[in-house]
């Protein structure tokens, strides 16, 4: 059954580290876009944070697709045309062009995310969820901590258009490997041999069979569902996650600019550092979670701890060295991105199979107005105050009221308690 970890999820990875660079990058050409444009940073952080109004206005029907079993070739379509909008982004000129080209960047990533996380669960039995969704998900700190250095070594051979140019080509690229190594379920997979099929289908029937009684779904209709109190404090708490993970995401490069001294590749190599030391927080948490199944505490201490940093560090940014402000930016960034996969394993716990595709579509809708709310927020308030130092605490109080509502959600600490006793 190793090739749902070697071949499955390492192109599911990459397919998603592409998608992530792409949306992020434009962290790294505000510098001199800005400049260049003449805009200003409310404008930059509109436009930033703008992308996840598309991306949300297209995950439901991403769920949707892919609960019918479309999910290859709908993500098959958009590495291509999103790719050909990334390469566009790189021909604006104005505030307007800007957003309406970040909004359809949007649009068109906005179906990959829950169809990757449907692809875990149709894959993968409840006691390998976390850790499966931590191989596929290390693509967001690989993502950020690559997309520092490969921005900073484009940026020293062209300009911010050239970033967008060269970064749009990769996913039109990857379209290919995509067709070629995944499938929608054991089902599906011609790749599969017979044995390790119905090895895998086994696990999934005996697993997924034991854990529903320990559901109380009520209906199984998507209406119903959304009006659950467990659901309802999970996309609370996804939105206001959303604002401290993109706000940092996006603002980061900007945060360590503030140091003149530093210049363009060092500055990309030391964003790279929260995502490096997240990759290995990231296997630990992942692995505690599946041990010991309680998905609520795994995912509500590192979104505490995190939260904590970060308003520390805005408290105490200016009057710190470069050395302690980049341990604060790392732990939080660790316990950030590490808290993910746990995170996003509790919808496949908690909602029925038949509409968990759908679902997590809406979940994720919800949750990425905060993903335009964060950077947004961060980029006001600086206007305001002149510093990024009220932007940090305002992520960090996001991220603590965030654990506070996961930690609400009791059923995804009573999965673990019933585990535990089969």
């Amino acid at each position: 059954m190793q090739s749902r970890w070697t071949r499955l999820l390492p192109v599911m990875m990459i397919a998603y580290i592409i998608a992530f660079m792409d949306r992020t990058n434009i962290g790294f050409a505000i510098p001199t876009m800005g400049k260049d444009l003449a805009l200003g940073p409310s404008v930059l952080g509109f436009a930033s944070g703008v992308l996840f109004l598309g991306y949300g206005a297209t995950q439901t029907a991403g769920g949707w697709i892919a609960d019918r079993g479309y999910g290859k070739a709908l993500i098959a379509w958009l590495l291509v045309l999103w790719g050909c909008t990334e390469i566009l982004q790189a021909f604006i000129e104005t505030a307007t062009q800007l957003v309406l080209v970040r909004f359809a960047l949007g649009f068109l990533e906005g179906g990959i995310f829950p169809t990757m996380l449907l692809f875990v669960r149709n894959w993968f039995a409840p006691s390998e969820r976390a850790r499966a969704n931590g191989i596929w998900q290390l693509s967001y700190p690989l993502a950020a901590m690559l997309n520092g250095p490969i921005a900073g070594y484009i940026l020293g051979l062209g300009t911010w258009r050239t970033l967008f140019i060269v970064e749009g080509i990769f996913p039109i690229v990857w379209v290919i490997v995509w067709l070629w190594g995944v499938a929608e379920s054991p089902r599906q997979a011609s790749w599969l041999s017979a044995a390790e099929r119905d090895a895998i289908i086994a696990k999934l029937e005996a697993e997924t069979g034991s854990q529903a009684s320990t559901r109380d779904t009520g209906p199984t209709t998507v209406g119903a569902q959304m009006a659950r109190p467990s659901v309802l404090l999970f996309c609370a708490a996804v939105f206001l996650w959303n604002i401290g993970f993109l706000g940092f995401i996006i603002w980061l490069p900007s945060v360590l600019h503030q140091d003149a001294s530093l210049s363009p590749a060092t500055i990309g190599w030391l964003s790279a550092v929260p995502f490096a030391a997240a990759i290995v927080l990231m296997q630990l948490v992942t692995t505690l979670s599946d041990r010991s199944r309680d998905r609520r505490l795994y995912a509500a201490l590192p979104i505490l701890i995190c939260g904590a940093a970060l308003a520390v560090a805005g408290f105490t940014y200016a009057g710190n060295g470069l050395g302690v402000n980049m341990l604060l930016l790392t732990l939080a960034g660790a316990m950030l991105y590490g808290s993910q996969p746990v995170l996003w394993s509790i919808p496949a716990d908690i909602v029925p199979a038949r509409v968990v595709g759908t679902v997590m579509g809406i979940m994720n809708t919800l949750g990425v107005l905060g993903a335009f709310a964060g950077p947004y927020l961060v980029g006001y308030v600086r206007g305001i105050t002149g510093t990024f130092a009220s932007g940090l605490v305002a992520m960090g109080v996001c991220l603590v009221l965030s654990s506070v509502l996961i930690w609400m959600i009791r059923e995804a600490a009573a999965v673990g308690q019933v585990a535990s006793r089969h």
